[in-house]
């Protein structure tokens, strides 16, 4: 089957069955050796000169047999040129993926400012109304979704999604310039 999901007919899959068990076992070998030793890489490139075969067939299977050998090996050749350019496009970029991707590491004073917003929230929490505590926890701790608190709290939604504004609020004001969420839209956030 190709990549457009056409699929070869059936006679002409053993055509190229036979192809493959004459040509397969010199060709690894010339693939290895284009491949500097690397088994896996020239098995790859075997297979995906194979799979060039099957979409051109009707070009190939008209071919002379020493054609069809010459064939096999350039294509062979433009597959083992493509792999060194992508390898070497890789490395290439290699650095600045690694640079983007790295952990940044620990940032003590990150750290210290995230210890401090986390105990100041908790008291500005516990500091709430009991029915403004409880939805606040089972939005952020629990993870509801404002329906699924409305349905626990027999309550209507747009209840659920006025008390989460307001504990919002109270925790943006309360955590002052602690806050995590400075220059966030925090009020637009979705439910």
């Amino acid at each position: 089957m190709d990549d457009d999901g056409r699929r070869i007919p059936a006679h002409h899959a053993v055509e190229v069955a036979r192809l493959y068990q004459v040509h397969a076992p010199w060709l690894f070998g010339y693939a290895c050796l284009r491949a500097g030793g690397d088994r896996e890489l020239g098995a790859d490139l075997v297979q995906d000169t194979f799979e060039a075969v099957t979409l051109e067939w009707e070009t190939v299977r008209e071919l002379a047999p020493a054609q069809q050998r010459v064939w096999l090996r350039t294509t062979l050749s433009h597959k083992v040129s493509s792999q060194i350019r992508r390898r070497a496009a890789f490395r290439r970029r290699q650095p600045e993926l690694h640079y983007r991707y790295q952990d940044a590491g620990p940032d003590p004073e990150r750290q210290a400012m995230s210890a401090v917003a986390l105990e100041r929230a908790a008291k500005i929490i516990e500091g709430l109304p009991d029915r403004q505590q409880r939805v606040a926890l089972m939005k952020w701790i629990d993870r509801m979704k404002e329906a699924e608190i409305a349905a626990e709290l027999d309550c209507a939604k747009g209840t659920v999604a006025a008390q989460v504004h307001d504990v919002r609020r109270k925790l943006i004001d309360g955590l002052g310039p602690y806050s995590p969420f400075a220059g966030d839209d925090w009020e637009g956030e979705a439910s």
